[in-house]
């Protein structure tokens, strides 16, 4: 049954997708728009409670743990060097870099969020990345010990560390 989706007229994947044109947002681009720009009101899912950004970020905390809060950073760290970053579901990644946007350009690189150094992994995601031109970047977060991660502003003190196959100069690259 399911093998007979996948011959059907593309206007019946219409069914799949949102059925109505809102926007979907990832939970760090959400995050992102509401506390670091202001620009995103986040509301209950019935439309009558209003979240401000701490509450956001206790939400999503309790419900994802620390990976939240160190895909966060890192989602944060690289749209701060004016990278448009998007999901990288699609490389086996955590998310893909793009200097403008996937409207003008193809993805730069592939991040992936590593809580230790994993080697096989890397060289095996690396060789794939490399064949569709693409650079893998491993970033790993380093958070301060007396820094209460429960709280939206811990991302202040919160810093990266990059690694690559390649030297990756975050703003000469874009």
């Amino acid at each position: 049954m399911l093998l007979l989706v996948f011959f059907r007229a593309a206007d019946n994947w219409k069914r799949f997708g949102p059925a109505d044109e809102s926007l979907r947002l990832g939970m760090e681009e959400a995050l992102y728009l509401s506390s670091e720009l202001g620009v995103l009101q986040i509301f209950s899912s019935d439309g009558h409670q209003k979240f401000d950004p701490n509450t956001v970020w206790k939400k999503f905390y309790h419900r994802y743990g620390s990976q939240f809060m160190r895909r966060y950073v890192v989602y944060r760290f690289f749209r701060q060097q004016g990278w448009v970053v998007r999901s990288g579901l699609q490389y086996g990644a955590d998310f893909i870099l793009y200097c403008d946007g996937p409207e003008y350009h193809h993805s730069s690189a592939a991040v992936r969020v590593v809580p230790s150094s994993d080697v096989l992994g890397f060289a095996a995601l690396n060789r794939e990345l490399n064949n569709m031109k693409k650079t893998l970047i491993e970033v790993s977060v380093n958070v301060p010990q007396d820094c209460d991660i429960r709280c939206l502003d811990c991302v202040r003190w919160i810093t990266v560390s990059l690694a690559s196959s390649f030297l990756w100069k975050t703003s000469a690259n874009r």
